[in-house]
């Protein structure tokens, strides 16, 4: 199966085609899907550093290169983030399956499997970035008597939506993964389902944090 037939056959045929890929891995395709979505995020990080400015009253100490750090970090982060995310998340997924008796290999198998699981987090970067190269530019001013003035950004129209966009790309995520469990480590569906879903309840708990810390649940 080609590189093209894998991708469409994500959309049209997810449960053959997780299983063409579970059987025969290619670490190479594995990094250039990963790297597109380092890329991505990278992007996305660029674009809202200079979409959204933050002003700091009260803080003396802070240097007045915020603004190109801010950039910098947003950047640099999203192209290593994606590899360090990708790479520790398959080898936990890994050693999860291998304590239920699982049958596959780390390397190339699983970090195939997970990055062609990804591709819906792809589709989902690339419509959050449309939204945010479409959204209007805001100030943000965080003092003292202010400081969580950044849930501003938060309780934006199209940041609402690019929430409601990644939560689905994330369950489309947890499918793909669920298929590929089941053919990379010859699992049963109720073993495939359980695992497949931990990074699905992570994301919904590390979420549902961050609001809250934001006060906005």
């Amino acid at each position: 199966m080609k590189f093209a037939e894998k991708i469409t056959g994500i959309i049209t045929n997810p449960k053959e085609t997780m299983k063409s890929i579970a059987q025969e891995p290619l670490i190479e395709e594995a990094v250039m899907i990963v790297g597109i979505y380092a890329i991505l995020s990278a992007l996305t990080g660029y674009v809202q550093s200079y979409k959204v400015t933050y002003i700091y009253e009260g803080f003396e100490n802070m240097p007045t290169s915020m603004g190109s750090i801010i950039t910098i970090t947003a950047v640099v982060s999203g192209l290593l983030g994606a590899f360090i995310i990708w790479l520790i998340g398959t080898g936990i997924i890994h050693l999860i399956s291998m304590a239920l008796g699982g049958e596959g290999k780390f390397s190339p198998q699983m970090m195939t499997v997970v990055s062609y699981s990804m591709i819906p987090l792809i589709i989902g970067g690339i419509i959050a970035l449309l939204f945010l190269i479409a959204s209007e530019p805001m100030t943000i001013t965080i003092s003292r008597t202010n400081p969580m003035a950044v849930k501003e950004l938060y309780n934006t129209p199209n940041y609402i939506a690019s929430t409601g966009i990644g939560l689905l790309t994330q369950i489309w995520f947890t499918v793909l993964l669920f298929f590929g469990l089941q053919s990379a480590q010859k699992f049963t569906p109720a073993k495939s389902a359980v695992i497949a879903l931990i990074p699905l309840a992570i994301s919904v708990i590390l979420m549902a944090l961050s609001l809250l810390s934001m006060g906005i649940l």
